[in-house]
């Protein structure tokens, strides 16, 4: 009786058997993959009175957070940023789109109250465009050793947000996709010529105002802009440079000096018969290659020669 009481029972334990492994096979399955970080960046402010600077509208004792005499910041979040220095000719102001694991440098021209791209050294260069790569996942990665004249942006905000009691995210109150809606509805207007009861680029300035210092992805930025980009490109190469440069202008008003606002808009200048600035556009542009798709820099590259071939300039790839 008692081996037919377990022959009995072989049946009930395989079905018991069978459905924990459904269980846990169906957990294993649900389980989200672990979400890849984007890297963060970096901003030079070569020349910068730091004891008269505001980021992101915020002002510190910057000098406070480093071991050596402050030269500009890392943990700097991809999205839309800006800097206000206090000069005794005036207030200089830069505001400026950093892509994931970019490395972006600037002079302040004090005399003349403003900013200017600055060539960093290469070694310096080369340093820090290696370190976002290799901190992207800082659980599995040891954090390699950073100049000590860098104050940690991300950090700071986050200590000034404790103290006040503030949140790190800014206007929360407009969504990305509400803002992409409202931006892709100023370009239909203009790309349609029917704004002239509404001033479109103020409006996309205050678009772009809400996004200063608010972190965003490499993807809700193109997103963010893609109506802009895709109706002046479609624009440009139907012989509308006119119209495609007002819709170029919505765009860079939303996230100012844009990478791939700017390669089109080198395309669009370059179809309207300005050569010399197109070509100071496509050059800018080609400088953040970086953040480009392989599209744009080709799209770039190609323009920037018939350009230079056109002006009878040397053609450098």
């Amino acid at each position: 009786m008692g081996s037919s009481f377990l022959v009995a029972l072989i049946p009930l334990a395989i079905l018991v058997a069978t459905a924990v492994y459904v269980v846990l096979r169906s957990r294993r399955r649900k389980k989200k993959p672990r979400s890849v970080r984007e890297p963060s960046s970096f901003v030079i402010l070569e020349g910068n009175l730091w004891e008269a600077c505001t980021v992101d509208d915020l002002r510190e004792p910057w000098a406070r957070y480093t071991t050596e005499p402050v030269r500009g910041f890392c943990g700097v979040a991809a999205g839309r940023h800006r800097i206000r220095t206090t000069t005794s000719t005036g207030e200089a102001t830069l505001d400026f789109v950093v892509y994931p694991g970019e490395v972006l440098s600037y002079r302040l021209d004090a005399e003349r109250t403003r900013w200017e791209q600055h060539d960093l050294d290469p070694d310096t260069r080369s340093t820090l465009e290696a370190a976002p790569a290799s901190t992207a996942d800082l659980g599995s990665v040891t954090r390699p050793k950073l100049p000590g004249w860098l104050v940690h942006l991300r950090t700071t905000m986050g200590i000034q947000s404790s103290r006040s009691g503030a949140s790190l995210t800014r206007g929360t109150e407009d969504g990305l996709d509400r803002l992409r809606k409202r931006l892709a509805k100023l370009v239909s207007l203009t790309e349609s010529d029917t704004d002239t009861e509404v001033d479109t680029i103020v409006e996309a300035r205050a678009i772009g105002e809400t996004l200063v210092g608010r972190p965003l992805s490499r993807k809700e930025m193109r997103a963010l802009v893609a109506s802009a980009r895709d109706v002046a490109t479609r624009l440009a190469e139907s012989g509308h440079t006119e119209r495609a440069m007002r819709v170029l202008a919505l765009g860079l008003a939303v996230l100012p000096g844009d990478p791939e606002l700017m390669v089109t808009a080198g395309c669009a200048l370059a179809a309207r018969g300005e050569a010399d600035e197109a070509l100071r556009v496509l050059n800018v542009a080609l400088e953040r290659d970086r953040c480009l798709e392989a599209d744009d820099v080709a799209r770039a590259m190609r323009a920037r020669m018939e350009l230079r071939s056109r002006l009878g300039r040397s053609v450098r790839v």
